[in-house]
């Protein structure tokens, strides 16, 4: 594997000295033959005047205008050989054909712009602008012979089935738009979740979309019909945001007025207080034992390993206690935790 990379970075680097000659021999033919507007700005060199003279007489290179031209367009072809890029569906021959003759245009065919007023500006950008499209219409002449060359059976059009365009629609369902290549053309569909209280699990690689293609359309369809949601933003307040300000437009669709609540651990102060030991949640002595076992486990996370233990559940049991007391004095008054943890000390 390593050996085949080191293949690939060295014939990108084939590659990219070959682009870098051609632009030097469009440089030199530039100075060559606008060099009379060139003299006048003051961009000549003695030095590179007396080099081209030289390279002239043993090479004649610079006898026709159209000579450097083709060596150019020779360099760049031989570095848009081997071009390596991601396919691309919108690549296509028309679009290449375009490219190639507006390129080819420009940058032949701008000879006669050298015999008017500041001709050479105007043939230099032609000659600039025409060189640009011709590496365009080359790079993509190198994608798209290396895809359509590829014998790989997982191609674009082997990998692609009929999906379902149909729209299925009820009071709870969750629709997701898609689209899909199929048959030489890109086509809309759907992803009906017509039933979305059986579990929906969404896997994906980060930043591949899962958020933006499916969470974010759960949230915005399920809050237009009505639904109560409870929402764990790992990245707060990235689906908060989109949750407090979708209620906002759709709130009218719910009989009853609903409530926006956050709670916020790690900055206390952009969150609302709740008790989460409140005594209307307690009905029996072991929902204080499973809120006092939440509690100190997350506060010691290395009793997870050692439950127990006698050091592990003593205290749990200790708290247990504590919080069904404060639940069963004067109505549960004082069961907060604050009071639990006052008690403690």
């Amino acid at each position: 594997m390593s050996q085949e990379e080191d293949d690939l970075r060295g014939l990108a680097k084939v590659m990219d000295f070959m682009r870098a000659i051609s632009i030097l021999f469009m440089l030199v033919h530039c100075y060559w033959f606008c060099y009379g507007a060139l003299k006048e700005w003051n961009l000549t060199l003695e030095l590179v005047d007396k080099i081209l003279m030289n390279f002239q007489r043993n090479t004649g290179l610079f006898s026709s205008i159209l000579w450097t031209k083709l060596f150019i367009v020779l360099f760049l072809g031989l570095s848009c050989i081997g071009t390596r890029g991601v396919k691309n569906s919108k690549i296509t021959w028309s679009k290449i054909s375009v490219a190639l003759f507006f390129g080819f245009v420009l940058f032949f065919l701008n000879f006669v712009l050298l015999e008017l007023s500041y001709g050479a500006v105007l043939y230099m950008f032609t000659l600039s602008v025409g060189y640009i499209l011709l590496l365009m219409g080359g790079t993509w002449i190198g994608r798209l012979l290396k895809d359509n060359l590829m014998e790989d059976v997982f191609n674009m059009e082997n990998e692609s089935f009929m999906q379902e365009t149909r729209l299925m629609e009820n009071e709870y369902s969750v629709n997701l738009p898609t689209r899909f290549y199929y048959r030489k053309k890109w086509n809309n569909g759907w992803i009906n979740v017509v039933n979305p209280f059986r579990a929906t699990i969404v896997l994906g690689t980060p930043g591949s979309g899962k958020s933006y293609a499916v969470v974010n359309n759960f949230i915005k369809q399920q809050i237009e019909k009505s639904f109560a949601m409870y929402i764990y933003d790992y990245k707060f307040p990235d689906l908060s945001e989109i949750a407090y300000n979708h209620l906002l437009k759709h709130a009218d669709s719910y009989e009853v007025k609903p409530s926006f609540y956050v709670i916020n651990f790690d900055d206390p102060r952009r969150s609302h207080r709740c008790n989460p030991i409140n005594p209307d949640f307690m009905s029996d002595i072991s929902d204080a034992y499973e809120s006092a076992y939440t509690i100190m486990l997350n506060l010691n996370r290395s009793w997870i390993q050692k439950q127990g233990d006698f050091f592990v559940e003593s205290p749990i049991i200790l708290l247990a206690a504590i919080i069904w007391y404060l639940k069963i004095v004067e109505g549960g008054k004082y069961c907060t935790f604050p009071h639990a943890i006052e008690f403690l000390n």
